[in-house]
């Protein structure tokens, strides 16, 4: 039975304004690469070594961010708690500027990447408002912005140069800012959602950890996470290794954000069509598993154009960074998913608990890529890749074909 907010047609605003704060905070993920080489001369270290220390701090903050959710402390907060993240975010934008020491760089970086917590809180806030069966819709507006948050990085990131890359950190910053205005002037908790909140957190706090589901679905993430923020952080590097000028770096972190805003788009057309069709939260778990398996298959794909094709021609590696964006059909299923699998009490945990064993894969993934592009060479970066997507691809299969037990109440 719907309630009254996953009835109302504000559930679409909802669902708008936290793509529209998404995709203002994920304009730092890939404006920092673009700017790295111009920030590079106020630090004194090269662009290469900028880069490195910039792009993995911010991804350990990514990982380290899912450890503020535990207990619940957010679970009847939802908007405190994207208050909270958007501070992580854009307190340090401004402060950047101000100082050219590499360690307090390397803070501020780390401080912004806990912003990632608001893809636990989303999942949780868009269930009050959404039902099980159009819920990764509304998720793919806030996960697919992740890739045009990077996009609109990547170009602003090239517009701006020419401003000096302080002012534009004050521009991005602003529009960081803006996002966040917006999101807190219309954004509202589900009341009904709420008071069941309240309810069961009477009845005392049930810990994920103890749920063999926390760990699959954490598990199973590990793939896209480690691809998304590595592609994310160093497409650009590898297009600049393969001889592409600054511009036509921007122009392929545009085309792969692009791609994967669309690809949300299109997993969670797909996710919710099948769920449709399942009368059980076990039915719906294995709907989402067909299309979350098909990213996986799309990622593997990308990652072989561009190990073997990258280095023809500019537009060869645009098609296949394109394919390799289609990973983002993931996110929208996967995070549709707390609700179905974890009981009420649960829901809060287990999100934060599934994002903090996925998203290790976000402080390892650039710490272990950076350090192989110097000692192995780009084709030991892709074959990582390549060897998750394909473990990802089996983990899946395995979780739709077990009877493991989840939450056996109805669909919320």
């Amino acid at each position: 039975m719907l309630t009254a907010e996953q009835s109302s047609s504000y559930r679409w605003v909802m669902a708008g304004i936290a793509g529209l704060l998404m995709t203002t905070s994920f304009i730092s993920l890939t404006s920092f690469g673009i700017l790295s080489t111009a920030m590079a001369s106020s630090f004194h270290v090269s662009s290469e070594e900028l880069t490195v220390l910039g792009v993995d701090s911010f991804s350990i903050g990514l990982f380290a961010a899912f450890f503020l959710g535990q207990g619940g402390v957010f679970s009847t907060r939802l908007k405190t708690g994207v208050l909270v993240a958007q501070a992580f975010l854009i307190v340090p934008q401004f402060l950047i500027p101000l100082s050219y020491n590499l360690v307090f760089l390397i803070i501020f970086r780390f401080v912004q990447g806990l912003m990632i917590m608001m893809l636990a809180l989303f999942s949780i806030q868009l269930e009050g408002w959404f039902a099980s069966n159009e819920r990764a819709k509304a998720l793919a507006f806030t996960l697919g912005a992740i890739s045009l948050g990077s996009a609109a990085g990547g170009l602003l990131g090239a517009v701006l140069k020419s401003f000096g890359w302080q002012q534009s950190y004050h521009i991005t910053g602003i529009i960081m800012l803006v996002g966040a205005v917006v999101y807190f002037v219309f954004a509202k908790d589900a009341p009904s959602q709420k008071k069941e909140f309240v309810r069961e957190g009477e009845k005392g706090h049930q810990s994920a950890w103890g749920n063999p589901m926390t760990w699959i679905m954490g598990v199973i993430q590990i793939p896209i996470a480690w691809t998304l923020f590595s592609i994310g952080g160093y497409l650009s590097t590898y297009s600049h290794y393969l001889g592409y000028s600054i511009a036509q770096s921007g122009s392929l972190v545009i085309a792969w954000g692009v791609s994967g805003f669309a690809a949300a788009f299109v997993g969670a057309i797909l996710g919710d069509r099948l769920s449709r069709k399942a009368a059980t939260n076990r039915g719906i778990l294995r709907a989402r598993l067909k299309v979350m398996t098909l990213a996986d298959v799309m990622m593997a794909i990308g990652i072989i154009l561009m190990m073997t094709i990258g280095h023809v021609s500019f537009y060869a590696l645009m098609f296949a960074a394109v394919i390799n964006g289609f990973l983002m059909m993931f996110p929208p299923n996967y995070w549709a998913l707390p609700g179905n699998i974890f009981p009420l009490a649960m829901v809060s945990a287990g999100a934060f608990g599934m994002g903090l064993i996925s998203n290790s894969a976000d402080a390892i993934g650039p710490l272990v890529t950076s350090s192989i592009i110097v000692d192995v060479g780009w084709t030991g970066v892709f074959l990582i890749m390549l060897g998750l997507s394909l473990l990802g691809i089996i983990l899946n299969v395995l979780l739709g074909r077990s009877g493991i037990k989840i939450y056996e109440g109805e669909p919320r």
